[in-house]
């Protein structure tokens, strides 16, 4: 388990020792789709400077369908997770 998912189990307190129920897990779920999208987010912000920085189209359009692609993503997960 990496440090993150640790910080993010910790916060969730699936970590504590004590017996963990539905509450604490639901939890480490909701925090775990929040920091996939914030993943998902900055690769937005990237995709966003690239493309105002490009010297050509062909590379303005790559970005944008990128772009595209990355709120896809977001939305599938927020529907897919009932995230609002």
């Amino acid at each position: 388990m990496n440090d993150r998912i640790k910080q993010l189990a910790t916060e969730a307190k699936l970590l504590t020792g004590w017996p963990v129920g539905h509450v604490e897990y639901q939890r480490f779920a909701e925090l775990m789709t929040t920091e996939f999208i914030g993943l998902l987010e900055y690769e937005i912000e990237l995709c966003e400077q690239y493309k105002a920085t490009s010297f050509n189209d062909f590379d303005r359009r790559w970005h944008e369908g990128k772009i595209v692609h990355f709120r896809r993503m977001i939305d599938k997960t927020k529907d897919h997770f009932g995230v609002e």
